[in-house]
């Protein structure tokens, strides 16, 4: 991974834990997702409009994929906002983003990329940690620590996470293809991918006696704005460097350095606990994300 790849995904996961922080901070739901997704989307109409006046030629492979995408992103914003609704910050942010390492590392190498024996330790350490987050106290572990509404959903979420990582890093190759500038090619795919997760998320509310949901996040409209820019320039700096780097398992890697950012914000800003297995999962993330950038 060059350098430059590399500062992208370190700004992109500071500001990735900030809009984690933000939308927890006012109860999210789904529908709160889908205007920020739909105003993220609609700020990079123009470059959409741009692109698809250009002599260029997209197979219907890339729009399948564009689809599925938007599915997979809708099924992570929809399962983190019912996270935040069951459990903090510090709990479900960690689970929600450390587990999608292993999975796209698994995808990719069943794809048949191949990685070093000191990445795959990197990413077993970065879920270990994870797996410590949940706890209060390691004399009292059980189970069924895992087993709380927040930790389901951040699974879900996590789930999502992986589809949409590995459906975007094909969706990219793509583009690439038609000879497009790497940042052309990353604001164009963002908007459109967080166009087609905005109406995704839409569908849940088409009844009418879902209505008044949107209709109450409207009410919160600038807020949910500011998340949909903040989440847009996120992922819009992480497709940039998916552009610059041949192996995604290792962006989706270096993006868990949000983790520990996002713990220690929930515990400066919100006053959420900080549990012992809490701070040593954070920090054990941090040394797997070093193996893994180090490889």
């Amino acid at each position: 991974m060059s350098i430059f790849a590399f500062v992208l995904v370190v700004v992109s996961a500071i500001i990735h834990a900030s809009w984690n922080l933000l939308g927890k901070s006012r109860t999210p739901t789904p529908a709160f997702f889908g205007l920020a997704s739909l105003g993220a989307g609609s700020l990079l109409l123009p470059v959409l409009v741009y692109v698809l006046s250009l002599p260029i030629s997209l197979p219907t492979s890339f729009w399948w994929l564009l689809l599925f995408s938007g599915f997979c992103q809708m099924v992570y914003m929809a399962s983190l906002a019912l996270a935040y609704q069951q459990a903090d910050v510090g709990v479900v942010y960690p689970i929600a983003r450390a587990l999608p390492v292993l999975m796209v590392a698994v995808t990719t190498a069943l794809l048949g990329q191949s990685l070093p024996l000191s990445v795959w330790g990197g990413m077993v350490v970065v879920t270990a940690g994870c797996l410590f987050v949940p706890l209060v106290s390691f004399r009292q572990w059980h189970w069924r620590a895992y087993t709380q509404l927040g930790c389901l959903w951040a699974l879900v979420a996590a789930i999502g996470t992986a589809g949409y990582s590995v459906l975007d890093n094909t969706a990219l190759e793509l583009l690439a293809a038609t000879g497009l500038p790497s940042w052309l090619i990353a604001m164009f795919y963002l908007g459109a991918q967080f166009l087609v997760t905005g109406c995704w998320l839409s569908v849940f509310y088409l009844s009418k006696s879902e209505r008044h949901k949107f209709a109450a996040v409207w009410q919160d409209r600038h807020i949910a704005l500011l998340t949909g820019s903040m989440m847009g320039g996120t992922y819009g700096l992480v497709l940039w460097a998916m552009t610059l780097t041949e192996n995604v398992s290792y962006i989706v890697a270096l993006r868990q350095l949000s983790i520990p950012v996002g713990v220690g914000l929930g515990v400066w800003l919100l006053k959420e606990p900080s549990y012992r297995p809490r701070v040593v999962g954070a920090m054990l993330v941090c040394v797997g994300l070093v193996a893994v950038s180090l490889r």
